[in-house]
């Protein structure tokens, strides 16, 4: 790959230690001369900008994967993010924070490696309003309620279906809320998506791998609005129908060995 000559530098920034990796981080980016900018929603430095405003040919994430699914939804640009892991397991996270000078060093070199990570984009009523990158959940607007809709897969339509809810996850996603919702794991690099009924009163609905290039539809609510939940970041409402489809990639950088 690519030498880095620019970073973008964000995370959360009511973690401490996501803090002091980053200052750290940028100690080091200042002794190799490697010009770098903070993202406004992680001011940690003196002067800082809107995510989206920064040039750069990386973005540095200090968190979780909370904090890397937050970069990507407010990352409107194709730029690789490497995830520093300052918390928990950070499945997404591709470096341990006290790891982040070693790998820089070789990674700075353009010794690294980008992971395409397949997405959701996310249609309410005709509408884009987002894109996931671990899952899109359709629940009740009243919790507690029953969910009554239809699936249409492509333009195939497998009947009314009776449920909790429901969740549509990439194969990032798989290992989320749809694997605790009892459907399968899939590699990373897998061409499907993962369908999952939460609680069907038909036992015999069981979860569906389907291929990425088919549209996925939800509608004809017996009760409506719903609520559409994106990677745990966005919350909306949908009267009519939910309309899922691939979209962009998310790039994963990644060191390599």
């Amino acid at each position: 790959m690519k030498k880095i000559k620019s970073v973008a530098i964000t995370g959360r920034i009511h973690k401490a230690s996501a803090v002091e990796a980053a200052k750290r981080t940028m100690a080091f980016l200042e002794k190799k001369r490697v010009r770098f900018e903070v993202d406004s929603f992680f001011p940690i430095g003196n002067r800082t900008r809107e995510l989206n405003q920064i040039k750069a040919d990386m973005v540095l994430c200090f968190g979780g994967d909370g904090s890397l699914l937050h970069t990507f939804h407010a990352l409107k640009k194709s730029v690789p993010v490497l995830g520093v892991n300052c918390g928990g397991k950070g499945k997404l996270m591709a470096v341990q924070k006290e790891n982040v000078p070693f790998c820089l060093e070789k990674m700075l070199q353009g010794k690294y490696a980008v992971e395409k990570r397949a997405r959701l984009d996310v249609f309410a009523d005709g509408v884009k309003k987002g894109t996931a990158l671990n899952e899109a959940i359709i629940v009740p607007e009243k919790p507690g309620r029953l969910l009554r809709y239809h699936l249409v897969i492509e333009k195939d339509e497998l009947g009314p279906e009776a449920d909790d809810g429901i969740i549509i996850a990439t194969p990032t996603g798989s290992t989320a809320h749809a694997l605790s919702s009892g459907g399968p794991e899939v590699s990373p690099s897998a061409q499907v998506f993962v369908i999952v009924r939460m609680n069907p009163l038909d036992l015999n609905r069981r979860p569906l791998v389907v291929n990425d290039h088919k549209k996925i539809k939800i509608t004809r609510f017996h009760t409506s609005p719903v609520e559409i939940v994106i990677d745990g970041q966005l919350s909306l409402k949908a009267e009519k129908e939910v309309l899922l489809r691939k979209g962009k990639p998310a790039l994963l950088a990644v060191p390599m060995p």
